[in-house]
C-alpha cells in the first residue's frame, strides 16, 4: 500500500484530525441515543437541535474563515478546537435543553476551526499532493472516529452509561490541540498551481466553479443528514440490544468513508467528475436504500449495505470538495473559499435535518427518498457543469 508523500506540518494536522474525530465522533454516535431514548426527546427535538448546531455552525464557519485570513490559520483553528470538548459535556446533564446546548457549543466550535485547518493543510502542502492530502486527513479523520464509535460501541456491551461513556471525549481532543500548537508552517505553497504552469485564462474558469460547486455543495447539505436519524432507525428496529446496533450502523459507515477517501485521494482522476458521480451519485444511491429497505422491510444486512454506499460518497465529497476550492482561489482568500465551503454544506444541513425530523412522521422511509432526491439534484447541476465547462481540470 502507497504511503502518501506529506511534509511534516500536513501529518501533524491529519494527526489533529484523527485525534478530534477518535473524541467526538464517539458523542455523536451516542447523542442521538442520549437525547431520544435517555432523556426522551422526540425525533423533532433531536432533528431542531442538530439543525440549530449546522446552521449556527455555517455562521461560525464563515467568521472562522475571514477570521483566519486575518489573524492566521493555525490561531483560529486552536481556538475552535479547544471548544469541541463541549460536546462531551452534555453527557453530565438531566435536561435535554442543557444537554442540547452543550452540544451545539462544541458543534459550533468544530465549524469554527474547520475552515482554518484545511487552509493550513493547503498552505502545507505542495499543488500537484492536495487531492492526496485531502484524502488522507479524510481517512485519519473518519479512522478515529471509527474506532471511538467501536470504543463507543464496547463500553455499550460493557452496559456503561451512555451520559459517562460521552466523557472520555475530552481527553483525544486535547491531544489533538496540542498537535495543532506544533504545526510550525515553516513552508508555505500557494493556494493554487504557479502561473508557468497554468495560464490565466484557465484560473479564471477555475473561479468560474466556484458558484456551481458552492451550490451543489448546498444541494448536497440538503441530503447530509446527522447520522443520528439511521443510528435511532437502526436502535428502534431492534428492541434488545437497540443502542449497539445504532452504534453499529455509525461504525460501518465511518469505516467505508475513511477507506474511500484515503483510496480515492491516491487515485489521478478528474475531480469534478469524481466529486459528482462518485460523491453525489453515491450518496444518492446510498439513502435511496436505506428508504427502499425501510418500506420493504428488507432484511437487516440490507440496512447495513446501504449504510456503506453512504459512507462511501461521504468519502469521495470530503475528499474532492476541499480540493476543487483549494485550487480555485487564491491564497490570500483561502479561509474565505474553505469557509464558504462550510457554510453551503452547514446550511444545506440546517435545513436537511428540520425536514428530516418532520418527515418521519410520514413514514421511516419518506425522509430517505427526500435525502436521495436532494443528492441526485447536486450530482445533475454539478454534472452539467463538467459538460457545460468543457476540458477544465483542477490543479490537484
Amino acid at each position: 500500500m502507497n504511503v502518501p508523500k506529506l511534509p511534516r506540518d500536513g501529518w501533524l494536522l491529519c494527526f489533529s484530525a484523527f485525534s478530534a474525530d477518535l473524541g467526538y465522533q464517539g458523542v455523536t454516535a451516542l447523542f442521538p441515543l442520549y437525547l431520544v431514548l435517555d432523556l426522551h426527546a422526540s425525533l423533532y427535538v433531536y432533528g431542531l437541535v442538530t439543525a440549530i448546531a449546522f446552521g449556527g455552525g455555517a455562521f461560525a464557519a464563515f467568521i472562522g474563515g475571514r477570521a483566519g485570513d486575518r489573524f492566521g490559520h493555525q490561531r483560529v483553528a486552536i481556538l475552535g478546537n479547544a471548544f469541541i470538548p463541549l460536546m462531551a459535556l452534555a453527557g453530565l446533564s438531566s435536561s435535554v435543553w442543557v444537554a442540547a446546548l452543550l452540544y451545539i457549543l462544541g458543534w459550533w466550535a468544530r465549524y469554527l476551526r474547520s475552515p482554518s485547518r484545511r487552509a493550513l493543510l493547503v498552505n502545507a502542502t505542495p499543488p500537484e499532493r492536495r487531492t492526496e492530502a485531502f484524502g488522507t486527513l479524510h481517512a485519519l479523520d473518519i479512522g478515529g472516529g471509527m474506532i471511538s464509535a467501536l470504543l463507543a460501541l464496547a463500553a455499550l456491551w460493557l452496559h456503561l452509561a451512555v451520559g459517562h461513556i460521552m466523557l472520555w471525549a475530552v481527553i483525544p481532543l486535547i491531544v489533538s490541540t496540542l498537535l495543532l500548537v506544533l504545526v510550525r508552517r515553516d513552508q508555505v505553497y500557494t493556494a493554487v498551481t504557479p502561473p508557468s504552469a497554468v495560464s490565466g485564462s484557465a484560473r479564471l474558469t477555475a473561479r468560474v466553479f466556484m458558484l456551481p460547486l458552492l451550490v451543489s455543495a448546498t444541494l448536497y447539505g440538503f441530503s447530509f443528514y446527522n447520522l443520528g436519524f439511521p443510528i435511532l432507525t437502526a436502535a428502534r428496529a431492534h428492541r434488545t440490544a437497540g443502542y449497539e446496533w445504532g452504534v453499529l450502523a455509525y461504525v460501518v459507515y465511518l469505516c467505508v468513508s475513511a477507506f474511500s477517501g484515503y483510496l480515492l485521494g491516491l487515485r489521478r482522476s478528474s475531480a469534478i467528475r469524481s466529486l459528482w458521480l462518485i460523491g453525489y451519485l453515491v450518496s444518492a444511491l446510498g439513502s435511496g436504500l436505506i428508504g427502499l429497505g425501510e418500506w420493504l422491510h428488507l432484511p437487516t444486512l440490507s440496512f447495513y449495505l446501504a449504510i456503506a454506499v453512504l459512507g462511501f460518497g461521504m468519502g469521495a465529497v470530503e475528499t474532492f470538495e476541499p480540493a476543487l476550492v483549494s485550487s480555485a482561489v487564491s491564497h490570500t482568500r483561502l479561509g474565505r473559499g474553505m469557509g464558504f465551503l462550510s457554510v453551503s454544506r452547514a446550511g444545506g444541513q440546517f435545513l436537511a435535518n428540520l425536514i428530516m425530523g418532520i418527515l418521519f412522521a410520514f413514514g421511516s422511509a419518506v425522509p430517505y427518498f427526500y435525502a436521495c432526491a436532494s443528492a441526485l439534484l447536486a450530482a445533475v447541476v454539478f454534472g452539467s457543469v463538467e459538460l457545460i465547462g468543457g476540458g477544465w481540470r483542477p490543479s490537484v
